[in-house]
Parts: C-alpha cells; sequence; structure tokens
C-alpha cells in the first residue's frame, strides 16, 4: 500500500479562464529534493528524497508531464500552458516520489 505525500503547492493561472482560452500555468511544490550525496554535520549521508514525477490533468485529459531527477532543485516551479475545455472541470495535479509515496491536489476550475 502506497503512502500518501503531501506537499504544500501554489497554483495559478495567468489569463482569462474562460472557454477554449490559453492559459498559463504556474506550479510550485513544496518539496525539499534531496538528492542522497549530501551528508550532515556529523558525516552521515542524508537520505535520498526527491519526486519522481509531477502530472496535471485536467479530468481525464494530460496537459503536462514532467519527469524529475536529482538535478532538480528544492520547491520545483513549473511554467506551462494549455487551452481550456469548452466546460468547466477540475484541475489535477499529481505526484510520486522514488519511494513510491504519492499525493495529489485538485482545483475546480471556475469560469467567468
Amino acid at each position: 500500500m502506497a503512502q500518501t505525500l503531501d506537499l504544500p503547492v501554489r497554483l495559478s493561472l495567468s489569463g482569462p479562464v474562460r472557454p477554449n482560452t490559453e492559459v498559463e500555468v504556474r506550479l510550485l511544490l513544496g518539496h525539499v529534493m534531496e538528492t542522497g550525496f549530501r551528508h550532515d554535520s556529523s558525516g552521515a549521508q542524508v537520505s535520498k528524497d526527491i519526486l519522481q514525477f509531477v502530472k496535471v490533468h485536467i479530468d481525464e485529459a494530460l496537459v503536462f508531464e514532467a519527469e524529475l531527477g536529482t538535478g532538480m532543485a528544492a520547491n520545483p516551479m513549473f511554467f506551462f500552458s494549455f487551452t481550456l475545455p469548452p466546460k468547466a472541470s477540475d484541475l489535477i495535479v499529481s505526484w510520486a516520489d522514488h519511494q513510491g509515496r504519492t499525493g495529489q491536489m485538485r482545483r475546480p476550475l471556475v469560469y467567468r
């Protein structure tokens, strides 16, 4: 059974939130992204703790996907654009780390 990985998430949409318009998404995930290469002050190796992937869906449609590795900085930030669907629905951000922990954030899209 997979464990849940709750992360602080900041998500903003830039542009008009209306059907069939293009918006830019800014997504910030609060994660330490520890590579496992570092040692603490006592000389012990700091355990590896990185996100493996981030996916963004509009209902069932995948609109963004990223595979991450040890080269990604802490608190990764992503910018991407997509066209909003004709009908308002949910924006779903999901992630998983190398230990099998997963998490998800759901935000309803409200058209104005």
